[in-house]
């Protein structure tokens, strides 16, 4: 299970994994599942799951949806209930701080008003870093909701994505434990961002990157070489195509 950013592809949209990354990905799939685990939405994860052929569950925009590459369908979707865009917006506007609601397809900014149908997360981009761990603890205080920070697309801001209680990369491993029929202390986990904690504990061997942050390598069963190094191939290489 592969976070994308910085942990399979150097961070930003259109980049492809490595040529090296890609070949171990090929090479993993004849002998076992191998799935992404994501806070980008489908549009911005489409491409490399294409590059990669992937046909295992993918958890997306950051455990609120699993999508089945195989069939192109949405398998699963976790909502927010609706009172929480106000009570997020209200804080936002406390800290100067933009909200953008995804619906599942689209991003819109949300400027007070009628709540949409439906949101399945709101992020919060572009924040000062000295600033996101207030933000962040302000918001923990909203009930039903989980709260992740993680890098901006600009690396001097830090972001924030609040999404429902159920939904994080945690509970997407649970699920896609259930789809594959097999259990989580099966599954090994890569990451190196913040919001990739509930990734990490919720599979059997954690493996944070070399760039990762140091609080997840400090929970790491192994620290991989960075994403410039090809992470992914070395960590392919060794505990999958070696057994």
């Amino acid at each position: 299970m592969l976070d994308l950013d910085d942990t399979t592809v150097v961070h930003g949209k259109k980049n492809l994994p490595s040529a090296r990354v890609t070949q171990a990905i090929a090479k993993a799939k004849e002998k076992i599942h191998v799935c992404l685990a994501t806070a980008r939405p489908l549009p911005d994860t489409k491409s490399i799951m294409t590059h990669l052929k992937l046909s295992g569950p993918c958890i997306i925009t950051n455990g609120t949806q699993i999508y089945d590459p195989t069939t192109k369908k949405i398998i699963r979707e976790t909502v927010l209930p609706r009172d929480i865009l106000p009570t997020v917006y209200a804080t936002c506007l406390n800290y100067s701080v933009r909200a953008i609601c995804y619906d599942g397809e689209k991003d819109s900014q949300y400027f007070g008003g009628p709540i949409p149908p439906k949101v399945l997360s709101i992020y919060l981009p572009e924040i000062d870093r000295q600033m996101v761990d207030g933000l962040v603890s302000e918001l923990k205080n909203i009930p039903h909701v989980n709260v992740q920070k993680l890098n901006a697309w600009n690396k001097q801001f830090m972001s924030i994505d609040v999404t429902d209680e159920d939904a994080s990369k945690l509970h997407g491993i649970v699920e896609v434990a259930k789809i594959l029929g097999i259990q989580t202390e099966e599954i090994i986990g890569v990451g190196d961002g913040y919001n990739d904690f509930p990734l990490l504990m919720a599979c059997g061997l954690k493996i944070a990157m070399g760039n990762a942050v140091s609080e997840l390598k400090s929970i790491a069963d192994f620290v991989a070489p960075s994403v410039y190094d090809d992470g992914v191939a070395t960590v392919i290489e060794k505990f999958v195509l070696t057994s």
